[in-house]
């Protein structure tokens, strides 16, 4: 029972579909006034389609030879000057397709990139506590993972002869003077075996061998790891605490390689956590990896997070969000870091004015402005672009030279090329944009409906960039003030293939094709022959597959 009801509601769909189609058809056309279309009698001559299959073009009225369906009057699509085909639609079939348009405008655009990612550890914070000397944890200060440090607090003590017998060697050489060449060995072997400046001091003020010594810690952070134990040995080289500055961490993201070139050296980065609900992370993009993971097609950005609450754990999962502005060009623009300064050994360093690094004193390098940005194949910061010279006479057809000289052909001093001309909208950074609805993809081209008058649209094809919302950027085929269609952009080209203009499918317009093909789409230029009418009482003639109709 449910499977004839299922079916009863197709062909009542299918029904009213071509009734649909059929008297929206009749209504619709009527002639665009403008150029004539050739001028031969062929040319003008009534040719009748059917609504539902726009492939079958007839001289006189009759039925559809596929359906059966009565043959309604259509145009022929190509002008005899080369312009874009229109087609007028009546006010009656505007009302009953809700057509609705907007006008093309300059806007600002964003790009929201989400992707997923883990909280880690920032590399650049951790270090390890290790021991230097062979020796024995007589007390423990910290003995308990997760303790929170600062710099300086001690950690162990420990006793050591190899550190007994140092402090006795210094504390010979003292009596040989205090200026002397094995003073300031014995002095620079017990530094470099753990002792810090400090104590080394008080040896020579107090001239005592103390036979333990104490550990300190030499960053404030978190004892992420402990390895030793009270009352153990431990050997020179093994690592005794690690701690990590949870201050700051990264949370690497996992971004797809169709999506790397919207990410950019000092964009920001939003995050939530689950652990946190409504609360939200900032971030910076300071690195990308420059290794793809061939299983997941992803390449790691780590973000640099400040984490004064210590709230972000690492091992957490993170959401992000991307906001990347969108360029006059179409791709990523600037961050507004272009200008500043920074290390190339730490990226995440960032200063207003020059000077040295403040974590490996190398000099802080300035990144390039917009004007000459290009995408760097590390981490999407920009470099530099070479300007471009040529010959006011275009000599060699046109040679474009990379310095200033002069031509090789002629010897006339080379011009520098002008920046393209923008409009004003560019200049503000803006892009031309459409709404989604009014964007007709077939997979293989992408039109839209441009409204050249009242009811009178034609179809153009346009170069789009990257979803925004509810808005697409074009990049080409559109120009400021022209109004598209934002609603029944799809009854209108049902509308241009009925009448065999170009459309979505069918961008050479639809001539006539034979039999049961049902407008595949290799048939698209028109390059089978009109189906001519039989005459009464004779079989129709066959079409390109044997078919008679």
């Amino acid at each position: 029972m449910k499977r004839h009801t299922a079916i009863f509601g197709v062909v009542v769909t299918l029904l009213l579909t071509l009734a649909a189609g059929f008297f929206l058809g009749r209504w619709s056309y009527r002639p665009v006034s403008g150029p004539a279309l050739s001028g031969s009698a062929a040319d003008a001559r009534q040719i009748y389609t059917c609504s539902m299959h726009p492939q079958v073009r007839l001289d006189r009225p009759g039925k559809c030879p596929i359906c059966e369906m009565p043959l309604i009057p259509a145009t022929e699509a190509q002008r005899s000057d080369g312009a874009a085909p229109a087609l007028t639609l009546s006010d009656h079939a505007l009302a009953m397709a809700s057509v609705e348009t907007t006008e093309v405008t300059y806007r600002k655009l964003n790009r929201d990139l989400r992707a997923v990612g883990k909280i880690q550890y920032n590399e650049a914070s951790l270090a390890t506590v290790t021991a230097r000397v062979d020796g024995y944890a007589e007390r423990l200060f910290v003995n308990i993972t997760g303790v929170q440090i600062k710099a300086g607090d001690h950690l162990a003590e420990i006793y050591s002869p190899d550190l007994l017998v140092a402090q006795q060697e210094l504390l010979i050489a003292l009596q040989d003077g205090a200026d002397g060449p094995l003073v300031e060995t014995a002095r620079l072997k017990l530094r470099r075996w753990g002792l810090t400046e400090r104590q080394v001091k008080d040896l020579v003020v107090s001239r005592k061998v103390a036979d333990r010594a104490t550990l300190y810690s030499p960053i404030t952070g978190t004892v992420i790891e402990k390895t030793i134990v009270e009352n153990s040995s431990f050997k020179e080289g093994d690592v005794l605490y690690r701690i990590a500055d949870l201050a700051t961490v990264w949370a690497y993201l996992d971004i797809y390689e169709f999506d790397l070139s919207w990410i950019r050296y000092g964009q920001t980065v939003e995050l939530t956590a689950e652990a946190y609900p409504g609360r939200l992370f900032t971030g910076t993009i300071t690195f990308v990896e420059p290794v793809l993971n061939e299983q997941t097609r992803t390449v790691r950005v780590p973000v640099h997070v400040e984490n004064k609450d210590y709230a972000l754990k690492p091992g957490m999962y993170v959401s992000a969000v991307l906001k990347a502005a969108i360029g006059p060009d179409g791709l990523a623009a600037p961050t507004g870091v272009e200008g500043k300064f920074t290390c190339r050994m730490h990226p995440q360093v960032m200063k207003d004015v020059p000077g040295a690094c403040p974590m490996c004193s190398m000099p802080l390098e300035q990144i390039p402005g917009p004007a000459e940005r290009t995408e760097h194949a590390g981490h999407g910061r920009p470099q530099s672009q070479a300007e471009r010279y040529f010959c006011p006479m275009k000599c060699e057809e046109e040679k474009v030279y990379d310095g200033p000289g002069r031509c090789s052909v002629c010897g006339m001093k080379l011009e520098k090329e002008a920046p393209p001309a923008v409009s004003e909208g560019r200049a503000s950074g803006g892009l031309l944009a459409v709404p989604v609805g009014a964007v007709l993809d077939s997979g293989t081209r992408t039109i839209v409906y441009v409204e050249k008058g009242r009811g009178t649209f034609e179809p153009r094809e346009v170069t789009l960039g990257p979803r925004c919302g509810d808005l697409f950027p074009v990049l080409k085929g559109l120009a400021q003030g022209e109004r598209v269609v934002t609603r029944g952009g799809f009854l209108i080209d049902s509308q241009f293939q009925i009448t065999g203009h170009p459309s979505l499918y069918y961008p050479g317009g639809l001539h006539a094709v034979a039999g049961h093909a049902h407008g595949e789409a290799g048939d698209a230029g028109g390059s089978r022959p009109p189906v001519e009418p039989a005459a009464p009482g004779e079989q129709p003639a066959p079409d390109a597959g044997g078919h008679r109709h």
